[in-house]
């Protein structure tokens, strides 16, 4: 497997602002200069450059956001993952302070016949701080794909998630999950996504779950776009 991309980034904030302290990306990796965003957040847009993910690729990411720090740190595009004589992988580690909020929404995932993907996430929270993450994808014919999500808070597991699809699923699909310990903005979460799960009945469906300081909407449509648009309303954010 080779190393096509990494990201590494730091957040910290000062005088009720977030600064991206430090970035560095490598590869094929991008990331934006850093944008005002309401609350005196800030949001990145993340891409890959090329023609998308090709078999053998392996992209990195490392992100740290310190206390009272908030970051908003989404995809513009969707990526291609090809086929190839090897699996490709991505990785992402969030580390995210006392204080803290941090949104993720990658770039959604078109996974093309034939490839093989893995892709791997783990967010490790502290006190009241929060993550909000954004998974999409779509099918383009018979792919495996596997997913894992783990979240600790205050270094215990609160969170774990296995996706796997092997073979030919027609669709879209998407996870919108809160790792939070207020119990009440998780509840506030549930009860926005069964709001816009009866607005968008016709080309999205939703369910919901919950466990200790997560909670999870699952997604499903015909189309990619359509699911990335429940899935970015039910997150707040207003574009890609």
């Amino acid at each position: 497997m080779r190393n096509a991309g990494s990201i590494a980034l730091t957040c910290d904030a000062g005088a009720g602002r977030t600064r991206l302290r430090a970035i560095r990306c490598e590869g094929l990796l991008r990331s934006s200069r850093a944008f005002a965003a309401p609350a005196g957040a800030i949001r990145l847009v993340l891409s890959t450059l090329g023609p998308g993910v090709l078999g053998g690729d392996r992209f990195t990411l490392d992100g740290t956001v310190a206390e009272r720090a908030s970051l908003v740190a989404c995809g513009q595009m969707a990526t291609p993952v090809f086929a190839g004589t090897s699996p490709s992988q991505t990785d992402a580690g969030w580390h995210v302070a006392d204080g803290a909020q941090l949104l993720v929404a990658g770039e959604p995932l078109l996974l093309e016949p034939g490839c093989t993907h893995s892709a791997g996430a783990t967010f490790s929270i502290e006190g009241s701080g929060s993550a909000l993450i954004v998974d999409t994808f779509g099918l383009r014919g018979s792919a495996r794909l596997s997913m894992r999500t783990q979240a600790t808070l205050d270094g215990k597991l609160v969170y774990r998630d296995a996706y796997d699809i092997s073979g030919d699923l027609a669709g879209a699909f998407g996870t919108v999950t809160l790792i939070a310990a207020d119990a009440g903005r998780r509840e506030a979460f549930l009860a926005r996504a069964l709001v816009l799960a009866e607005t968008s009945a016709q080309t999205v469906r939703a369910g919901t779950g919950e466990t200790i300081a997560a909670a999870v909407v699952r997604l499903h449509g015909a189309r990619v776009w359509d699911v990335r648009a429940v899935a970015l309303a039910l997150a707040g954010v207003t574009s890609p």
